[in-house]
């Protein structure tokens, strides 16, 4: 009786990560995106292309002029082209009410000075990159530090989820070597270990838009079934070398679950098909480009004309505010 309430336990408590990953992807995600008119085409339009989300995360995308609107944000995102004043702007702006930015420039010379004290300039973050694909591993790394959502950033943003499931697979093969050094008797901390693994399973899936359902149960099972291979693998190990029992545990856990990871992470990669932005949102938004490379020579245009004018929010549906 004992057991079969310990076997339901485990269920439920495997059903209760799935439960947890599935939250974290459904996470509702806003970033707005604020256009220097100077800024590189090249560098809008590979961010463009980069924030078309595959979920329901609303972009707002809109040309920088003056202080922007940062109420309700996630993460403020400022392409910059060297226009100081309004990037120095936007970047007070966010900083001062403790919303993380991001500020992306093909040079350091086009991000301005902003003197904001230490306790201000932690929400900011700088990416510097001259070429679309630097930008792009860049751009990821910086997005996922700015939030607390990252399984919602990954699940939204395709170009973030090999930096976003890399992160999550090496801090669970960080947890489960610790529990190797701790566990002193060969094999104990196995359970658990392959729990963190099973955990580690539904937040790869929900990094990658899948939520809890019986589809996951080929990789929870797969996942077990590896977690008694690595035990095996640590009972014959330490058998053959008695002396090295600390090491050969904490090899075990810390590698297995990289490679149990890296393995799930090639999974979804294979058999989830690329989604396609919108042909409505990606036109709308080549819109914005052009607008933006015009007005940069049109020095008639008035500030408080642009937001009418240059503004769209992209939403997961493919619809436009």
């Amino acid at each position: 009786m004992a057991a079969k309430r310990l076997s339901m336990d485990r269920i439920r408590g495997v059903v209760n990560m799935g439960r947890e990953a599935e939250e974290n992807m459904e996470e509702h995600l806003h970033l707005s995106v604020l256009v220097d008119e100077a800024a590189p085409e090249w560098m809008v339009r590979t961010i463009r292309d980069a924030l078309m989300p595959t979920r329901d995360a609303l972009v707002d995308v809109k040309l920088l002029s003056g202080a922007p609107a940062v109420a309700g944000i996630d993460v403020g995102i400022v392409l910059s082209g060297g226009s100081d004043e309004y990037v120095r702007t936007a970047i007070r702006c966010f900083a001062g009410a403790r919303q993380h930015v991001v500020v992306l420039a093909q040079s350091s010379l086009d991000i301005p000075e902003t003197h904001l004290p230490s306790k201000l300039g932690q929400y900011v973050s700088e990416v510097v990159a001259s070429e679309p694909e630097q930008l792009a591993d860049k751009f990821a790394a910086a997005l996922l530090d700015s939030t607390e959502k990252d399984v919602s950033c990954a699940a939204n943003f395709e170009f973030c989820r090999q930096v976003a499931t890399a992160r999550l697979v090496s801090r669970c093969a960080a947890r489960n070597a610790f529990m190797g050094v701790a566990n002193f008797i060969p094999g104990a901390g196995m359970p658990l270990m392959t729990m963190n693994q099973v955990n580690l399973s539904f937040d790869i899936a929900a990094t990658y838009g899948h939520g809890l359902s019986l589809g996951r149960a080929p990789e929870v099972i797969s996942v077990i079934l590896a977690g008694f291979a690595y035990r095996w693998i640590a009972h014959v190990a330490m058998r053959v070398a008695p002396g090295l029992g600390l090491l050969l545990r904490t090899g075990i856990a810390y590698g297995g679950t990289l490679v149990t990871g890296r393995m799930l992470s090639s999974h979804f990669t294979e058999t989830l098909p690329s989604a396609e932005p919108p042909v409505s949102v990606v036109s709308r938004v080549e819109e914005i480009i052009e607008s933006c490379k015009s007005n940069a020579g049109d020095g008639e245009t008035q500030a408080e004309e642009v937001p009418a004018k240059m503004y769209v929010t992209i939403g997961g549906d493919g619809n436009l505010a």
